[in-house]
């Protein structure tokens, strides 16, 4: 235990430092704070813009929701990226904005120049400037390239983890239905899968009970006879599709327009938002 003696020493010694004291170790000391919080790197942002870089940063990584560190590497290398494309060209205009200044400056055109002045101030700072537009088209050129083979990296790789979860979880489904079948409660495995994933048993329970429901869907429709009243053999359906299946009685001119007046789709929502109305309880 720390002695009152050592607490007094430590208490001492704090207030003998007062931190950085020359211009460059305080240089440094402001720079802590504008660390980027998953490389290190050091971003000379201004607080307005570092708010909007994080939010945008967190924002895009999100969007690309990535499971793995490699993943997230990738996520996080394409929103820096899209950030310092959109920075390159904001220096872009900021270029033709400090050319019209040196041009009003210079006294070449009025402080408040027309649509004239500003394509001859325009086209004069692309000519003295050629070399940096040049250098700058060929920066968004290569961080395009790298932007866009990182954005084809990260889809293939989430594209094989689904594969391999959704294999994974089929044959974990299996399992349970197997389980469901025995009267056994469903219980995943505390090892991981064939690819690396852990389930939990609500998960698995839930997939377990959708899989019987469609199992059980697709059985009867295949073995029941079906009919375009928009049901099987049993129950009511469209009224005007029940019409059509009747071969014994032709169709009156006016039923037949009614019936082709009036798109299945509006049917469908009919039925959804009315169903009482087709005999559905």
């Amino acid at each position: 235990m720390t002695s009152e003696k050592q607490i007094a020493a430590n208490r001492a010694n704090a207030k003998g430092s007062t931190g950085p004291q020359s211009v460059a170790t305080k240089a440094r000391s402001r720079l802590n704070a504008l660390r980027d919080g998953l490389t290190g790197q050091i971003t000379t942002l201004s607080d307005a813009d570092r708010a909007i870089f994080e939010t945008f940063k967190t924002e895009m990584i999100a969007g690309f929701n990535p499971k793995t560190p490699m993943e997230s590497k990738l996520a996080q290398a394409i929103a820096w990226d899209t950030w310092r494309l959109d920075r390159l060209r904001a220096t872009e205009i900021n270029m033709y904005a400090k050319g019209l200044a040196d041009h009003i400056e210079r006294g070449n055109c009025p402080e408040n120049p027309d649509d004239f002045d500003i394509a001859i101030s325009d086209a004069g700072t692309f000519r003295t400037q050629a070399k940096r537009f040049e250098l700058m088209s060929l920066y968004e050129t290569r961080m395009n390239r790298t932007m866009h083979r990182n954005l084809a990296i990260l889809r293939d790789l989430q594209a094989e983890r689904r594969r391999g979860y959704d294999h994974d979880k089929k044959e974990e489904v299996l399992i349970a239905r197997l389980h469901e079948f025995n009267l056994m409660p469903i219980q995943t495995s505390a090892y991981p899968s064939k690819n690396g994933f852990y389930f939990s048993n609500e998960e698995i329970a839930i997939a377990a009970t959708r899989q019987r429901y469609v199992d059980v869907a697709a059985t009867s429709i295949k073995h029941t006879r079906a009919d375009l009243t928009g049901g099987l053999d049993i129950g009511y359906g469209d009224e005007f599709l029940r019409k059509l299946s009747e071969k014994n009685r032709p169709l009156s001119p006016e039923e037949r327009q009614k019936i082709y007046k009036t798109p299945p789709e509006v049917l469908a929502l009919q039925r959804l938002n009315n169903p009482e109305e087709f005999g559905i309880r």
